[in-house]
């Protein structure tokens, strides 16, 4: 995509973390935004960070993105206020505390799949018919380390960025010679909340969660997002984010059969508990 001013980007996620970065460095890029999140109050601030110019145009829905309707209501929506869609950033996304997959309720696996498969799913469905009838769309599908390799004590996470590349890489064969782009990104550990909003958390483990987990975050969501719009501008397919996500990557293709004992003599005694 040569610009993203003027563009209307709809992005999932938007209240905090790499959702709220990739908005700011749009509005900062002159594009118009249709911001989604449950947590408004978080819209709320993203919108007032984001201080854009007078004739932007900003949109807050709180939209649960693990519900079609929700979803195809929202995308009636946005085209309402802005007539327009030209990127979509499926970015929403949770993910549980560390545990192996016999400690994971069927609820909590369930709530996982839902947001971050069923939630992807949801925004291509609602949005892709509206991208195709523009001169150039991108669609950005937000992955994860855990959607290249299947990483010990993330089995639920796991399986729902696996799914997401799946979709997205699919995506990218059948719409080839068209007007719109796909790119999946898989972000080793990025410094966001999403271990401090972990459902499967009491409200007292929620502060010692997040430090646990930041501490081995590598990266920050503004860089983050600054490589995800590189990536958008250069019509890249795939973006493997991190220093740790690229090496954790490589030593999957040089050790496949060992891979797994690898993981589980690193993660098996180190997982944050809670």
């Amino acid at each position: 995509m040569k610009t993203f001013n003027t563009k209307t980007a709809v992005i999932t996620g938007a209240g905090s973390g790499l959702g709220r970065a990739l908005a700011l460095q749009l509005a900062a890029a002159g594009a118009h935004l249709a911001l989604c999140d449950l947590n408004l109050p978080g819209l709320e601030e993203t919108r007032t960070l984001a201080a854009a110019s007078p004739d932007q145009r900003i949109s807050l829905h709180q939209v649960d993105v693990s519900s079609r309707p929700q979803m195809l209501q929202f995308a009636q929506d946005v085209l309402a206020q802005h007539g327009q869609v030209d990127l979509l950033f499926n970015n929403a996304g949770i993910s549980l505390t560390p545990a192996v997959f016999d400690d994971i309720s069927d609820e909590h696996f369930e709530r996982v799949i839902n947001i971050n498969q069923w939630g992807v799913y949801n925004g291509v469905r609602a949005f892709l018919p509206h991208l195709r009838t523009r001169p150039e769309a991108a669609i950005v599908n937000i992955s994860s380390l855990a959607g290249l390799v299947g990483l010990y004590g993330y089995s639920a996470y796991a399986m729902s960025k696996f799914a997401v590349r799946g979709l997205s890489e699919t995506l990218q064969s059948e719409l080839v010679g068209t007007n719109v782009s796909v790119l999946v990104v898989h972000p080793g550990g990025v410094k966001t909340n999403i271990i401090k909003n972990a459902p499967d958390l009491q409200e007292t483990q929620r502060e010692a969660a997040h430090q646990a987990f930041t501490k081995f975050a590598l990266q920050g969501a503004d860089d983050a997002a600054r490589q995800i719009l590189r990536a958008v501008h250069k019509k890249q397919n795939r973006l493997i984010l991190g220093a740790d996500a690229k090496i954790v990557n490589a030593i999957r293709q040089l050790f496949p059969n060992r891979f797994p004992r690898i993981l589980h003599a690193i993660f098996s005694k180190s997982m944050f508990k809670g």
